[in-house]
Protein backbone atom coordinates (compact mmCIF):
# COMPACT_ATOMS: atom_id res chain seq x y z
CA UNK A 1 0.00 0.00 0.00
CA UNK A 2 1.18 3.67 -0.79
CA UNK A 3 2.46 5.56 2.19
CA UNK A 4 -0.52 8.18 1.71
CA UNK A 5 -3.89 6.37 1.92
CA UNK A 6 -5.71 8.63 0.20
CA UNK A 7 -8.56 7.00 1.23
CA UNK A 8 -8.84 9.40 3.67
CA UNK A 9 -10.00 11.75 1.60
CA UNK A 10 -11.91 10.01 -0.46
CA UNK A 11 -13.76 8.73 3.14
CA UNK A 12 -14.35 12.58 4.09
CA UNK A 13 -15.82 13.37 0.70
CA UNK A 14 -17.90 10.41 0.96
CA UNK A 15 -19.09 11.35 4.31
CA UNK A 16 -20.08 14.59 3.04
CA UNK A 17 -21.42 13.21 -0.44
CA UNK A 18 -23.69 10.93 1.88
CA UNK A 19 -26.15 14.52 2.34
CA UNK A 20 -25.90 15.18 -1.49
CA UNK A 21 -27.74 11.96 -2.97
CA UNK A 22 -26.77 9.09 -5.38
CA UNK A 23 -26.38 11.40 -8.43
CA UNK A 24 -23.44 13.79 -6.66
CA UNK A 25 -21.96 10.69 -5.08
CA UNK A 26 -21.49 8.73 -7.97
CA UNK A 27 -20.12 12.07 -9.95
CA UNK A 28 -17.57 13.16 -7.50
CA UNK A 29 -16.09 9.64 -7.08
CA UNK A 30 -16.31 9.10 -11.08
CA UNK A 31 -13.31 12.54 -10.77
CA UNK A 32 -12.02 10.93 -8.27
CA UNK A 33 -10.94 7.49 -9.10
CA UNK A 34 -10.42 8.85 -13.07
CA UNK A 35 -7.29 10.81 -11.20
CA UNK A 36 -5.54 7.67 -10.68
CA UNK A 37 -3.55 6.67 -7.33
CA UNK A 38 -6.87 5.99 -5.19
CA UNK A 39 -6.89 3.97 -2.88
CA UNK A 40 -10.98 2.22 -2.56
CA UNK A 41 -12.19 0.22 0.97
CA UNK A 42 -14.88 -1.16 0.68
CA UNK A 43 -16.65 -3.86 3.99
CA UNK A 44 -20.16 -3.51 5.97
CA UNK A 45 -19.02 -1.84 8.04
CA UNK A 46 -16.64 0.74 9.42
CA UNK A 47 -16.06 2.80 12.52
CA UNK A 48 -13.38 5.30 12.53
CA UNK A 49 -12.65 7.44 15.65
CA UNK A 50 -11.76 10.83 14.60
CA UNK A 51 -10.34 11.56 18.12
CA UNK A 52 -7.91 8.43 18.42
CA UNK A 53 -6.71 8.68 14.44
CA UNK A 54 -8.21 5.04 14.05
CA UNK A 55 -10.68 3.42 11.77
CA UNK A 56 -11.39 -0.26 11.46
CA UNK A 57 -13.23 -2.29 8.72
CA UNK A 58 -15.20 -5.32 9.48
CA UNK A 59 -16.67 -7.79 6.98
CA UNK A 60 -15.96 -8.52 3.67
CA UNK A 61 -13.31 -5.64 3.63
CA UNK A 62 -11.42 -5.14 0.30
CA UNK A 63 -9.01 -2.73 -0.66
CA UNK A 64 -7.83 -2.07 -4.27
CA UNK A 65 -4.85 0.17 -4.10
CA UNK A 66 -3.18 1.36 -7.94
CA UNK A 67 -0.64 -1.16 -7.19
CA UNK A 68 -2.38 -4.17 -4.77
CA UNK A 69 -5.61 -5.39 -3.90
CA UNK A 70 -6.11 -7.11 -0.63
CA UNK A 71 -9.14 -9.43 1.14
CA UNK A 72 -9.36 -9.78 5.08
CA UNK A 73 -11.96 -9.86 7.40
CA UNK A 74 -11.04 -6.85 9.54
CA UNK A 75 -8.72 -4.20 8.69
CA UNK A 76 -7.74 -2.14 11.67
CA UNK A 77 -5.98 1.43 10.49
CA UNK A 78 -3.63 3.76 12.60
CA UNK A 79 -2.94 7.38 11.25
CA UNK A 80 -0.33 9.98 12.16
CA UNK A 81 -2.13 13.92 13.47
CA UNK A 82 -1.58 15.00 9.73
CA UNK A 83 -3.74 11.87 8.61
CA UNK A 84 -1.16 9.87 6.79
CA UNK A 85 -1.43 6.10 8.02
CA UNK A 86 0.95 5.17 10.13
CA UNK A 87 0.00 1.68 10.94
CA UNK A 88 -2.07 -1.24 9.07
CA UNK A 89 -3.27 -4.52 10.25
CA UNK A 90 -5.15 -6.77 8.56
CA UNK A 91 -7.00 -10.12 9.88
CA UNK A 92 -8.93 -13.48 9.38
CA UNK A 93 -8.05 -14.54 5.81
CA UNK A 94 -5.87 -12.31 4.08
CA UNK A 95 -5.14 -12.22 0.92
CA UNK A 96 -3.27 -9.92 -1.11
CA UNK A 97 -2.84 -9.68 -4.79
CA UNK A 98 0.22 -8.01 -6.75
CA UNK A 99 1.02 -8.46 -10.16
CA UNK A 100 2.28 -12.19 -10.70
CA UNK A 101 2.16 -12.54 -7.09
CA UNK A 102 -0.41 -13.49 -3.98
CA UNK A 103 0.63 -13.96 -0.53
CA UNK A 104 -1.68 -15.38 2.17
CA UNK A 105 -2.28 -15.33 6.26
CA UNK A 106 -3.86 -15.20 9.26
CA UNK A 107 -2.52 -11.95 9.63
CA UNK A 108 -0.94 -9.46 7.87
CA UNK A 109 0.97 -6.18 9.96
CA UNK A 110 2.09 -3.40 7.59
CA UNK A 111 4.54 -0.35 9.89
CA UNK A 112 4.10 1.97 6.97
CA UNK A 113 6.78 4.31 8.49
CA UNK A 114 9.56 1.89 8.69
CA UNK A 115 8.50 -0.01 5.20
CA UNK A 116 7.99 -3.21 7.26
CA UNK A 117 5.15 -5.99 6.46
CA UNK A 118 4.79 -9.16 8.95
CA UNK A 119 2.69 -12.08 7.98
CA UNK A 120 2.14 -14.58 10.51
CA UNK A 121 -0.98 -17.58 10.76
CA UNK A 122 0.19 -19.80 8.05
CA UNK A 123 1.66 -17.20 6.20
CA UNK A 124 2.39 -18.09 2.14
CA UNK A 125 4.25 -16.57 -0.70
CA UNK A 126 3.42 -17.39 -4.48
CA UNK A 127 4.35 -16.66 -7.34
CA UNK A 128 3.02 -18.95 -10.08
CA UNK A 129 3.21 -22.66 -9.00
CA UNK A 130 6.82 -21.61 -6.94
CA UNK A 131 5.93 -20.97 -2.94
CA UNK A 132 7.51 -20.02 -0.05
CA UNK A 133 5.92 -20.80 3.72
CA UNK A 134 7.24 -20.70 7.25
CA UNK A 135 6.03 -19.45 10.17
CA UNK A 136 6.46 -15.53 10.29
CA UNK A 137 7.58 -13.85 7.10
CA UNK A 138 9.13 -10.18 7.70
CA UNK A 139 9.61 -8.38 4.43
CA UNK A 140 11.06 -4.69 4.55
CA UNK A 141 9.93 -2.84 1.55
CA UNK A 142 12.65 -0.33 1.35
CA UNK A 143 15.54 -2.39 1.99
CA UNK A 144 14.39 -5.53 -0.18
CA UNK A 145 14.93 -7.59 2.83
CA UNK A 146 12.72 -10.84 2.95
CA UNK A 147 13.36 -13.11 6.49
CA UNK A 148 11.15 -16.35 6.73
CA UNK A 149 11.44 -17.86 10.47
CA UNK A 150 11.30 -20.43 11.73
CA UNK A 151 10.77 -23.54 9.92
CA UNK A 152 11.19 -22.10 6.46
CA UNK A 153 10.26 -23.60 3.40
CA UNK A 154 10.46 -22.60 -0.62
CA UNK A 155 9.59 -24.76 -3.08
CA UNK A 156 10.83 -24.42 -6.65
CA UNK A 157 9.18 -26.00 -9.55
CA UNK A 158 10.82 -26.93 -12.72
CA UNK A 159 10.55 -24.44 -15.64
CA UNK A 160 12.12 -25.33 -19.38
CA UNK A 161 12.45 -28.77 -18.43
CA UNK A 162 15.01 -28.57 -15.39
CA UNK A 163 15.36 -30.75 -12.18
CA UNK A 164 13.08 -29.87 -9.42
CA UNK A 165 14.65 -28.07 -6.96
CA UNK A 166 13.37 -27.85 -3.58
CA UNK A 167 14.72 -25.86 -0.74
CA UNK A 168 13.87 -27.17 3.20
CA UNK A 169 15.31 -25.09 6.42
CA UNK A 170 14.47 -25.25 9.74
Amino acid sequence: MSKQLSFILSMLCTVNIVSLGVGAERQIEAELLDGGGVTVITSERLTFDYGKNYAVFEKDVVVTDPGMQLVADKLAVWFSETGDATLIKAEGAVHITQEDKVATAGQATYDVVNGKIVLVQNPRLQRGLHYLEGTTITYWRDKELLIVEPQSRLVIFPENGQDQIHLLGN
